[in-house]
């Protein structure tokens, strides 16, 4: 609750510097650049992300915060809905995030406090979401709320599996640590990759999605829109440089 109730009190602050809802974030904790697409090194990682919405505006959440001593804070999320509703829970979500970096760089706690924003909300709704560190010796560290797990060298990681946002306001979420070797790729997504729809009905699925989370951010998005994309597409791969 601390948590909480500290983001309370500069939350007013921090929506003001909210940018546009449904766009992929590459945030420091002093100033934001926004793409649909980037590739970059930071800290020691080598991090390329692709977003791509369905429509005008997405309901994809995506964030990388730089922290100090070499940690990356990530998070990424798909709220439910579509559309301007899901684009400005995108933007309340973000809002809260960036806030909470100021406070703490545990995913769990940043999670619970998110939640409990989510349940705060008057129109309802819930968002999946993944929040994950990373430590410049490849410390991996991270607490899901009902979000695709993330995969590292094609190997799917278990992750301690919470609910996701906005449905249980005792929702408590436990973190879990892995190590990523320098020759590994870590990849993250959000199920508009796994739903990928052929014209026949087929979808893209868990099976072949995880034989390609070894590929390029690039190259898992082209073959999802190639497939049928029919929801927001997010991928962000992360290797130690």
């Amino acid at each position: 609750m601390e948590i909480v109730q500290r983001w309370a009190v500069q939350g007013g602050e921090d929506k003001q510097r909210m940018k546009t809802p449904g766009r992929i974030t590459l945030e420091s904790i002093s100033g934001v650049v926004t793409s649909s697409n980037f590739a970059l090194s930071l800290f020691g990682f080598a991090l390329a992300s692709i977003y791509k919405p369905a429509g005008q505006v997405g309901g994809d959440l995506f964030q990388i915060i730089p922290i100090a001593n070499g940690l990356v804070l990530v998070a990424i999320g798909d709220v439910s809905g579509k559309g301007m509703p899901a684009a400005m829970t995108v933007a309340l979500l973000v809002g809260t995030l960036r806030t909470l970096a100021h406070y703490t760089q545990k995913p769990s706690e940043i999670l619970a406090a998110m939640n409990q924003r989510m349940l705060a909300r008057s129109s309802g709704g819930f968002t999946t979401c993944l929040v994950l560190t990373v430590s410049a010796a490849g410390t991996l560290t991270a607490a899901n709320a009902g979000h695709i797990a993330p995969y590292v060298n094609g190997r799917e990681l278990t992750l301690a599996n919470g609910l996701p946002l906005g449905l249980s306001a005792h929702e408590q979420y436990a973190e879990s640590v892995f190590s990523l070797a320098a020759d590994e790729q870590l990849t993250i997504m959000t199920d508009g990759v796994v739903e990928a729809r052929a014209t026949d009905g087929e979808l893209l699925g868990f099976d072949r999605v995880k034989a390609m989370t070894t590929q390029s951010a690039d190259s898992i998005v082209q073959a999802a829109q190639d497939f049928g994309q029919e929801d927001d597409i997010t991928v962000m791969t992360l290797r130690l440089a």
